[in-house]
């Protein structure tokens, strides 16, 4: 893969990762690109080692925020503007946070971003109505201390079995987030932007998602992308959920090819 810096965007990358992760999730992105382009990877709360926010009973993305905020202090290029990138969950707090303006983001790239707070905006009560009741269930799982109940999140974004495939050490170090999981299903129920507010979104904005994806999932970034004005859209073929991991090459030429 040609790592010529003239197709790297000129704006510093800021890296946010999904439920379940932390910043070494982009480790093997980075890699491709950390010796020409700076790159910032953002632990979020409860993630990564960082502690736990302290409003699991009236949850918002405001301690997401302050963490990018601090990650980006530590790095003067990045006043003039960032390059914001998220992952499921990230890809939620990256899409909230490119509409605060006290964070400056001059380019959005979520892949498969999970906010189903836009189902009913973009007027897909099915869709968000099956992602109701899926956390219904999973509540309940989780109430009823029924082990591995984050396989349920796994599954339901990555297919059958994304689960079962990840090492039991990993596995393990999943299960302790399930309350911060919780707490982000929380978010992405709370009350979204009207659809107004997307479509004044000013600065480009690139989605992915995979071939083989939730279906949910697609229409979410597919939705995204017919509301947000200067948006575009990529399929990577053979994908799903878990890209970032799993294609890592073809996320970086994604990435490599948006121009500055």
């Amino acid at each position: 893969m040609n790592n010529n810096a003239s197709q790297l965007n000129s704006f510093p990358m800021v890296f946010i990762h999904g439920s379940f992760a932390n910043a070494k999730s982009w480790r093997r992105i980075v890699d491709f690109i950390k010796n020409t382009n700076t790159c910032v990877t953002v632990d979020l709360p409860g993630h990564g080692g960082q502690q736990d926010p302290n409003d699991f009973d009236n949850p918002s993305l405001h301690p997401e925020f302050d963490t990018i905020s601090s990650n980006i202090t530590d790095h003067p290029e990045c006043e003039k503007g960032i390059h914001l990138i998220g992952h499921s969950y990230g890809g939620v707090v990256a899409l909230a946070a490119a509409m605060n303006l006290d964070i400056p983001v001059k380019k959005l790239t979520l892949f498969e971003p999970v906010d189903v707070r836009v189902l009913p905006v973009f007027a897909q009560t099915t869709a968000y109505e099956e992602v109701v009741q899926f956390v219904e269930e999973y509540r309940l799982a989780v109430k009823n201390n029924e082990k591995h109940a984050c396989s349920r999140v796994i599954d339901f974004w990555g297919g059958p079995g994304s689960y079962a495939a990840i090492p039991k050490f990993i596995q393990d170090t999943m299960e302790p987030m399930t309350p911060n999981n919780i707490r982000h299903w929380d978010i992405c129920k709370s009350e979204a932007p009207v659809l107004e507010d997307y479509q004044k979104i000013n600065f480009p904005v690139h989605l992915v998602h995979g071939s083989c994806s939730n279906p949910i999932a697609k229409l979410i970034s597919i939705s995204l992308n017919e509301n947000i004005p200067k948006s575009d859209l990529t399929v990577i073929q053979g994908a799903s959920h878990f890209m970032i991991t799993t294609h890592v090459e073809k996320c970086v030429e994604i990435l490599l090819s948006i121009e500055g």
